[in-house]
């Protein structure tokens, strides 16, 4: 009888089951509005959790000037002996460069064999390579082909290969890198030290085909010396590769890039407009949004909003003319966006191309310290200040996760109070009824027998 009550009030003939979830629906609209409040806050936390991402690779992009420096470089050359790449720091400046001798690895070969498949004898073979030992073992009877393998497996610094002249075959051993020791010898490179205790083959009698040479050049007249023929610690901000020796000193020229010092600084300025950007999104009023789900008004947008503006017209003392990023050619729409006017940047690398670097590399004023010390009062985990703001929308969250579990449990509690109520009028009025309809029997009974 329940299930049918239930099911729609077949008794009453009322609609008991619409009933219920009319007057549940009533009950439930604190639940809903404070979902929907729920709902608000996260969304209110994603945008706190977007800005925070924003501001990380504005800082990142402003770090990248302390390791590396602002000013990019240029680099050329009319010499064939060498080749001249900008790498970072340095500054511009021309050096004359001779190069004397390359760098080269050393070689060993062993004797003659007939082919890769002829035995060798077994031992041990001791390689030295730049002061490091290492021991390979040798079957008796392995083939050459055999004995190559285990030397390139081994992790001696050399790589070993088989030669032919087209009669005979021979073992060939090459240092991985070029060169000796600057304070040693020649000899130092690569030494060999075979011991046969086999006989079931023949030994291998390596010995050294070509000493390894380092590379000696002069720059502005000093002498140098290197184990390899790339060279990047010698011209600040550039890398020298050799090629081949020169009779006279060729002069290297190292220039400020203005294009490529631009691009560099055009990574902060996306970086910057990025935030900006989602600053005044997250503060617009739009008519049509709710408010609740964004951040319009919120003092801690509204202060990062301030932060940045304060970061853009930071002043670093201690300069010359290039004090402030205005100095250095940004300037700032009306909607709070940077731009990079080249022009003006061409003449401050030309007017003071150090006081372009130390704007950003100064410690503790300069832009990068600037930047780093802005971002972390608003992200660092707990104390910053976005970060903060997330950790208390999401106590509230959680609360309310609570709150809303207490009341779905009285709204369940309250919905089958109601089911149980209609059910019992259901069971009363269906009880009325038989009753009604028993009394009409029996009346129609007693007018039956009467007449």
């Amino acid at each position: 009888m329940d299930a049918t009550f239930r099911a729609g009030g077949l008794a009453s003939g009322m609609d008991t089951n619409s009933i219920v979830e009319q007057l549940v629906t009533i009950e439930k609209r604190p639940l809903d509005l404070l979902k929907s409040r729920q709902d608000a806050m996260k969304l209110q936390v994603s945008a706190l959790g977007d800005l925070a991402s924003k501001l990380s690779a504005l800082q990142t992009a402003a770090a990248a000037f302390q390791s590396g420096g602002v000013l990019a470089l240029s680099a050329a050359t009319s010499s064939s002996a060498y080749a001249i790449t900008p790498t970072s720091g340095g500054s511009a400046g021309r050096y004359a460069v001779q190069v004397q001798s390359l760098a080269s690895a050393a070689k060993a070969r062993s004797q003659s064999f007939t082919s890769g498949a002829d035995p060798v004898s077994g031992g041990t073979l001791a390689l030295t390579v730049m002061g490091t030992t290492t021991n390979v073992s040798i079957a008796d009877g392995a083939s050459l082909s055999d004995v190559a393998k285990s030397i390139n497996q081994s992790g001696a610094a050399v790589t070993a290969n088989l030669l032919s002249d087209g009669t005979h075959t021979y073992l060939s051993l090459t240092n991985r890198d070029t060169g000796f020791p600057l304070t040693g010898a020649p000899g130092d490179a690569l030494s060999i030290t075979e011991t046969t205790t086999g006989t079931a083959g023949q030994a291998l009698g390596l010995g050294i085909t070509s000493a390894a040479t380092n590379a000696q050049l002069t720059v502005d007249g000093l002498a140098i010396s290197r184990t390899s023929n790339t060279i990047a610690d010698v011209i600040p901000g550039a890398s020298l590769t050799l090629k081949t020796t020169s009779t006279t000193p060729e002069d290297a020229v190292l220039s400020y890039d203005t294009d490529a010092t631009q691009k560099r600084l055009q990574g902060f300025v996306d970086a910057y407009n990025a935030v900006q950007k989602l600053v005044q999104k997250n503060l617009a009023v739009d008519v049509n949004v709710d408010r609740s789900k964004t951040l319009a008004g919120d003092g801690v947008a509204r202060g990062l909003q301030h932060a940045l503006q304060g970061l853009v017209s930071t002043v670093v003392p201690g300069l010359g003319g290039v004090r402030t990023l205005a100095d250095l050619g940004f300037k700032t729409a009306q909607d709070g966006s940077l731009s990079l006017d080249s022009t003006i940047l061409g003449k401050a690398l030309t007017r003071e191309p150090a006081s372009v670097d130390a704007l950003f590399s100064t410690a503790s004023t300069g832009l990068c310290a600037v930047t780093s010390t802005l971002v972390k009062n608003y992200t660092t985990s707990g104390t910053g200040l976005l970060s903060a703001r997330q950790t208390g929308l999401g106590k509230s969250i959680s609360a309310i996760d609570d709150q809303l579990a207490r009341m779905d449990a009285r709204l369940s509690t309250y919905r089958q109070t109601l089911i149980n109520q209609f059910s019992a009028m259901e069971k009363i009025v269906s009880g009325f009824k038989a009753i009604g309809n028993f009394l009409t029997q029996q009346e129609n009974a007693n007018s039956g027998s009467k007449g």
